[in-house]
C-alpha cells in the first residue's frame, strides 16, 4: 500500500508513533520531510505529502485536547 492510500492518522502513526503532537507541530515542514527521507528512506514527493498530512493530523489532535 502506498503513502496516498494511507488515512493523516495511520500516516502519523507509521512514522511519529507515540511522539507528543504539541512538539511534532513545533517541527517544520521542511524538518520533518527532511527527516522521514533520512530515516524512513521516503522520496522527497512521499515525504513532503506525509509531512503535510502529519502535521495537520497533529494540529487537529492538540486542538482537541
Amino acid at each position: 500500500m502506498g503513502i496516498y492510500q494511507l488515512t493523516p492518522r495511520e500516516i502519523y502513526d507509521t512514522y511519529m508513533g507515540d511522539q507528543d503532537p504539541a512538539q511534532v507541530i513545533q517541527e517544520s515542514r521542511t524538518d520533518l520531510a527532511t527527516r522521514l527521507q533520512v530515516e524512513e528512506g521516503l522520496s522527497q514527493d512521499d515525504a513532503y505529502y506525509a509531512a503535510d498530512q502529519i502535521l495537520a493530523y497533529a494540529r487537529d489532535l492538540v486542538q482537541a485536547q
